[in-house]
């Protein structure tokens, strides 16, 4: 997940406080050895000076606030204060720290909860170093980012997300669009074949699952969510 984040791009604002000056990195993950590998690929690299580590929450908020880093890179599974809630500190503690999430899960909950907390990319750990590093400078140029494996994840979301109406079923939606369309229950359930009882039954359904109180509210609702156009009033 790529897109432009409001507030210019951050690797722009470093070079701008020095040409020479490295891009100053907080790596935090319960494993030392991840912590150790993830350090010395990164200090291959010249332009990356990591700052510190930490094997914990607590620690990497610390960090994070005591050094301001440019970039923190964490594992959303750590002890004491998990990763998440560690991250969401930082954001408004640190509102200039880019924070790349470093986890061994692809499900949706857990890159919706990064994401929600403040994170700009999340990255599993199952991915190749080139995956990593693309990911760490997405971040830095003031973009979102998710691992390719994660595509499938976001277009769930998107099309979930997208549709206000989907706590309905196929058959309340059809139900919730005739109404919106100014037919009456009669009408509704000869173009149904279904009794009108049945047709009241789920006009109840439908605003109590929509939380609008009577027709006149359910067309707007319909309207400003694209079940009906103007057209069909």
């Amino acid at each position: 997940m790529q897109g432009n984040h409001v507030g210019g791009n951050h690797a722009d604002r470093i070079l701008s406080q020095g040409a020479a000056r490295p891009i100053r990195v907080v790596l935090a993950d319960e494993q030392e050895l991840m912590r150790e590998g993830l350090a010395a690929l990164l200090q291959r690299q010249e332009r990356f000076e990591v700052v510190g580590t930490a094997g914990d929450g607590r620690d990497c908020l610390r960090l994070c606030v005591d050094r301001k880093p440019d970039l923190l890179v964490f594992n959303d599974n750590m002890p004491g204060l998990n990763g998440i809630e560690a991250a969401r500190r930082i954001a408004s503690r640190c509102p200039h720290t880019r924070m790349l999430c470093l986890s061994e899960s692809a499900d949706r909950p857990c890159v919706r909860a990064a994401f929600d907390a403040g994170a700009h990319g999340y990255v599993l750990k199952r991915c190749t170093v080139a995956n990593l590093v693309d990911g760490i400078d997405q971040v830095l140029s003031s973009r979102y980012h998710v691992s390719p494996e994660l595509a499938h994840v976001l277009v769930e979301a998107f099309c979930q997300d997208d549709d206000p109406t989907s706590v309905l079923t196929p058959r309340e939606k059809e139900v919730a669009q005739l109404y919106a369309e100014g037919h009456s229950t009669r009408q509704i359930a000869d173009r149904l074949h279904i009794s009108m009882k049945t047709v009241g039954t789920h006009r109840e359904h439908i605003l109590a699952k929509l939380d609008v109180d009577g027709i006149a509210s359910l067309t707007r609702y319909a309207l400003r969510t694209g079940l009906i156009s103007l057209d069909a009033c």
